[in-house]
Parts: C-alpha cells; structure tokens; sequence
C-alpha cells in the first residue's frame, strides 16, 4: 500500500474516515475504527487496520481486542511484545472493562441482567447452548443494563465478562433480542450500509507497569436515526 495512503488514514481526524487515533504511547495505540473496515484480514484483497499499522511502524503490533467487520468503536493495539502479553492476561483475569453499546429489538428485561451460554465457533458464526455440551463450547458471561426504549428497539448498555467469538451477537440472538441489522444472528432486515448497531463503547485498563487508569469512550455513530435519538446522559 503507497505509504502517503497510510499517513492519509493515519492522520485523519473525522469519525468518517475508516479509523482514527485517539491515543498512542510507546506501547499501545487505541484507535476508533469505523464499521465496514476489519480488525485482522479476512481474505487477501481486503485492507485491515492491523495491516494498515504494520505497514506504518517499524515493530509489529499485536491485535489486543477484536471487534466484527461490521461494529464500530475503540480497538487497542500493543507495540512491545511486553506489554501485549501483559494486556492479554489482563484480558483472562478479567481485569480489563469492556463496555459496549447495542440497538436491539425483542423485550429485555429492566435493571441489570446476567446472561450465561456456552459458545462454539462453527465456520463464520458461533453456535449457543445453555450447557456445555462438548469441550468445544465456552461460557460465554456477560451483563447488559436497559437504558433507553424506541418504538421498536431498545438500547442496552453491555459489559462483557468473557470474550468469545461473535459473543454479544450470538447470546443476545439466543435471547430473541438480535442487534438492529444484524441478520446473521436474526434481525429482519439490514442496515442500508451493512453495518449492525453495536458500538464497542469504552474500555477501561490499569497499566500493567506504571499502575496509571486509562479510560476511553467513544463518540455514537451517526448513520442511524436511533443513536442520534441517543439521551447521551443515560450512559453513565
């Protein structure tokens, strides 16, 4: 990819652009990617953000959270070697937040809500059963809080506790509550971009070795009536 491409992208302010950099140190960056772009490649043709930034820096960076094509919000990537593995165990302790924004449809309960499955990675989607029924099912925990109503959907705010493939997707689907445009996992129809209505929100992490918080959040997205409907205030 021609470099002033890169610098292009890289520099770019505007949520419309594919990503923006919202944070970088000398061992991470967190960017905000746009829907529609991936995380890692899916095939050979497809640009990606971690291919973007590969080609950028002279050191690989580590991919520390993934989030699907179509969802939009706060990736991070790790720089040192060091700090990804550190970052990656923060992950399986369970000591990093992840906070994420969904337009669902269905009837979710009100107040705090605990969802347990177990999940197994079938080609492109993940399957869902309330037992693990081999070894190859993982649980899958996470909480959601009802925050605001529409006519025909509704907005929960989504902490995971674990990080499986398509999790929120597949155990809110279970739920009959699929995410707004999401057909893969039951939602009538689609989004005229192609997007699905999850925002990977915020993301909260103790340093693993100066003990500092970072905090990130961010911006609703703008391409559908509903997140501009947002009462922003009910967020916190």
């Amino acid at each position: 990819m021609d470099l002033s491409i890169l610098d292009n992208l890289l520099n770019q302010n505007s949520f419309d652009s594919n990503f923006s950099i919202i944070d970088e140190t000398d061992e991470f960056i967190v960017i905000i990617k746009k829907y529609g772009i991936a995380v890692q490649a899916t095939d050979k043709e497809n640009n990606d953000l971690e291919s973007v930034l590969n080609a950028r820096y002279p050191e690989k960076v580590h991919v520390l959270n993934r989030i699907d094509q179509p969802v939009s919000g706060l990736v991070i990537f790790g720089k040192t070697i060091a700090f990804s593995a550190e970052f990656t165990e923060m992950l399986k302790n369970r000591s990093v937040k992840k906070t994420y924004l969904g337009l669902v449809s269905g009837n979710p309960e009100s107040g705090k809500v605990e969802l347990r499955h177990f999940l197994k990675k079938l080609h492109n989607r993940a399957m869902s059963a309330d037992i693990m029924v081999d070894s190859n099912y993982k649980e899958a925990i996470l909480e959601y809080t009802l925050i605001q109503s529409f006519d025909n959907y509704h907005l929960l705010k989504i902490n995971l506790k674990t990080g499986r493939f398509h999790q929120i997707r597949a155990q809110l689907a279970t739920m009959d509550m699929p995410i707004k445009g999401d057909l893969k996992y039951g939602s009538r129809r689609p989004n005229l971009d192609r997007s699905i209505c999850l925002l990977s929100y915020k993301l909260e992490f103790v340093h693993p070795f100066t003990g500092k918080l970072h905090s990130y959040k961010a911006p609703l997205p703008d391409n559908d009536v509903l997140w501009k409907l947002t009462d922003e205030s009910l967020l916190d």
